[in-house]
């Protein structure tokens, strides 16, 4: 699945990506948020940096593990900094909005939050 090495990763998004839209604290507070809001989700899919095709998880993943990374049922632990885009079949902008500004997409049948932009 993805690296398990932050440096790898780092260097990955710099040699394919113009700009990162998405940090680690960013990620943490919007995936908790959406866990506790009472969407009716459970599953989201996830284009990590380094992989071709895009997965689906289970949702919420577990946060309770080092603040760099979730804890997935499918993928194991996986850096955040890993996560190109992530779809939810929900909109999820009334969650995101008291948050602070996050890079939202509407997509057929829900929204993205993209972590790159190319």
């Amino acid at each position: 699945m993805t690296v398990h090495d932050p440096r790898k990763i780092g260097r990955l998004a710099r040699e394919h990506f113009s700009s990162a839209l998405m940090s680690d604290t960013k990620w943490r507070k919007l995936l908790t948020a959406i866990a506790t809001a009472g969407l009716p989700l459970n599953h989201a899919t996830v284009k990590f940096i380094d992989v071709v095709e895009p997965r689906v998880l289970r949702f919420p993943p577990s946060l309770d593990c080092h603040p760099a990374y979730m804890d997935t049922i499918e993928f194991g632990p996986v850096e955040l900094r890993a996560i190109e885009w992530l779809d939810f079949p929900v909109d999820i902008e009334a969650v995101a909005r008291p948050l602070g500004r996050f890079p939202l997409e509407i997509i057929a049948g829900g929204m993205r939050v993209v972590g790159y932009r190319p």
